[in-house]
């Protein structure tokens, strides 16, 4: 295996942890993840804000550093002190990052086969149950709302599987 191949699976053992986290602790996750991003943004948000204080001659575009500083640091506080507003927006994150992975997957799949006339079905349903997975996280939210993060954590989790085994199957035939 390649470099790219093995951060690739390393990449999805995280996903999988991530998924197995969500699923075994569903509220003590998201509200860790919620503050610690939370607090991130809030520091990059003061280091712009500050970053605009050392400029001497401001311009426009120093002015809307501090703007951005302190909108990045209501979005962060938001994160920080409301942690149930992350819940609200992973299953989408998680559901377009999975989609479009999926779908960069399928048209991989599409490259080889007309580049090489390889067979590769396997890879091509494992390309298409992604895509199902990352519509039914954007589509969860409506679907199944008191049990969305586990759900999430059972489609990482399965993701993570099938990205490896497409990984794997891809890399074989090129």
């Amino acid at each position: 295996m390649n470099k790219e191949k093995i951060s690739a699976v390393l990449f999805n053992f995280g996903v999988l942890l991530v998924g197995i986290s969500l699923i075994l602790w569903t509220d003590k996750v998201t509200n860790i993840v919620s503050i610690v991003l939370g607090c991130l943004i809030v520091f990059y948000g003061i280091i712009n804000t500050i970053n605009y204080f050392k400029v001497k001659d401001k311009v426009f575009s120093d002015s809307m550093h501090f703007v951005y500083g302190i909108f990045i640091v209501v979005i962060g506080s938001v994160l920080i002190f409301r942690v149930n507003f992350l819940k609200e927006l992973v299953s989408f994150i998680v559901g377009i990052y999975i989609l479009l992975a999926s779908i960069i997957k399928l048209y991989d799949y599409f490259v080889n086969k007309k580049n090489n006339n390889i067979k590769l079905t396997s890879s091509l349903i494992l390309s298409l149950i992604g895509i199902v997975i990352g519509i039914l996280c954007i589509v969860g939210k409506f679907l199944l709302p008191d049990i969305i993060l586990n759900f999430i954590g059972y489609m990482l989790v399965i993701y993570s599987l099938v990205d490896t085994s497409n990984l794997i199957i891809l890399g074989k035939n090129k």
